[in-house]
């Protein structure tokens, strides 16, 4: 564990250095460029005896010799205190329930058991990164996958969540250390295709898997300059691609890497998709300020058929000062 601690610091330092631009998401990371300081050994006890757990010891090695919230996937780690992303009803008794779900098992019929059972089914978990929206990659606190690592949408627990590959934080966090340098991946931590430019494309629009279409748009994040003929197959996925995942990462990479993407993100706000229009918010709230042009559609989601996407543009158009 000390020569993957020793691995992490030395990548976080050329990281850090590297003056190739980085998409929003890293820089948006909490806490900036860097990680938060490291824990003490007596603030990590306090927070295990206030939940009655010990932390799997990768992510407690993290805490202590790397550092606490701050740079890492989509917005970046979250420190110790901000495990609770969701309302949870006795929220000091929930790390220390046990998780049951095992990665080795059938996970979808597993879950549909734990969702049954269980008036919350992620208990035993805890958030490490926001992922934008509801969704969170959570690590395990207890049962058979303790210390492994999981994305999960808590806006729609329907779906079971998906394990990570890795066996613990630390492999997990260097993995994707790993990917930011030089090798061109989006610095965001989720499956990507390794192919060149060209076959991305491909992918995106040609596959009849929309998972393999949506990874595709993904990791086309991190493959600057977009060529046109990856632009416009973005555009296209936005604008008619039949699955909602596809689409809303078609938005991110757009938004990441084309300097006119306003209009297709102001087009995504009619979304029949309520979680496609609430991203496309987002994005479009993030790509400019051109409140003459795009406020009035943007207004229009305040008035949306669906609660979350509405509290949502309430806060983001007071934010940017759209609100009238």
């Amino acid at each position: 564990m000390d020569d993957v601690v020793a691995h992490i610091h030395a990548k976080l330092s050329a990281a850090c250095s590297e003056p190739v631009p980085r998409p929003r998401s890293f820089v948006r990371a909490p806490g900036g460029r860097r990680l938060g300081p490291p824990l003490s050994e007596q603030r990590v006890a306090a927070f295990e005896s206030v939940h009655g757990i010990r932390l799997p010891s990768a992510y407690r090695t993290f805490l202590r010799e790397v550092g606490n919230g701050g740079i890492g996937p989509d917005y970046g780690l979250l420190p110790l205190t901000r495990w609770k992303v969701r309302d949870i009803p006795d929220a000091r008794q929930q790390l220390g329930r046990t998780f049951p779900l095992d990665p080795t098992g059938c996970v979808p019929e597993e879950w549909a058991r734990l969702r049954a059972d269980q008036a919350d089914p992620y208990a035993g978990t805890h958030a490490v990164v926001h992922r934008g929206c509801l969704e969170m990659t959570l690590l395990v606190m207890t049962g058979p996958a303790r210390g492994r690592l999981l994305d999960a949408d808590l806006g729609d627990v329907a779906t079971p969540p998906t394990f990570l590959p890795q066996p613990d934080f630390l492999s997990w966090y260097e993995h994707w250390l790993d990917g930011l340098p030089e090798c061109g991946l989006a610095p965001d931590f989720r499956g990507q295709h390794q192919g060149s430019h060209e076959e991305l494309i491909d992918h995106l629009t040609g596959s009849d898997s929309a998972c393999e279409r949506g990874t595709a748009a993904y990791t086309l994040g991190g493959r600057h300059p977009l060529s046109s003929r990856a632009r416009d197959a973005l555009l296209a996925a936005l604008a008619d691609d039949p699955d909602r995942g596809v689409r809303m990462d078609a938005a991110k990479t757009l938004a990441d890497l084309y300097s006119g993407a306003a209009e297709a993100l102001a087009q995504a706000l009619r979304d029949p998709d309520h979680w496609v229009r609430r991203r496309a918010m987002v994005y479009l709230l993030q790509v400019t300020d051109d409140e003459p042009a795009y406020g009035s559609a943007a207004r229009a989601l305040l008035n949306d058929e669906n609660l979350n996407v509405r509290l949502a543009a309430a806060d983001l158009l007071g934010r940017a000062g759209w609100a009238s």
